[in-house]
């Protein structure tokens, strides 16, 4: 199962707003939430690695309680080795099937970005919070 990782600026946050670390959100002045990726370097891991995950998730790290969100939907983004460009995939839960055909072809120096993430939270609500990048070595 691939864990998208997450900050542990949150344990102070109240739990019914609560957002997985890695993942955070932005609300403009309009009330559309705005997802995007968070200004850090890329995670790596290997390329054998990420081809054989079958799920994703969002974990808070280092965070006292056991809190979990779950992936309701993702747009996933593969450029660098194999790839012609950039290719595009969306995932709709935390399975990671809808783009295994893509997985496949991910070697190292491919790069993949979770982006558009949205997870439900133990409140039940849906929130859009940001992606992360993996750099397959």
């Amino acid at each position: 199962m691939g864990v998208l990782p997450a900050n542990s600026q949150l344990a102070s946050v109240p739990i019914n707003s609560l957002l997985p670390g890695l993942f955070t959100s932005a609300n403009n002045h309009d009330g559309l939430n705005i997802c995007t990726q968070p200004g850090r370097e890329n995670e790596n891991m290997p390329a054998v690695v990420f081809r054989s995950q079958e799920q994703c998730r969002a974990e808070l790290k280092d965070f006292v309680f056991d809190v979990q969100f779950n992936i309701v939907s993702a747009t996933v983004y593969f450029s660098g080795t194999n790839f012609r460009g950039v290719e595009t995939g969306f995932i709709t839960s935390k399975s990671l099937k809808p783009i295994r055909s893509l997985m496949s072809l991910c070697a190292p120096g491919t790069l993949v970005v979770f982006d558009q993430v949205k997870a439900k939270g133990p409140d039940n609500l849906v929130r859009p919070i940001a992606g992360t990048s993996y750099m397959l070595k």
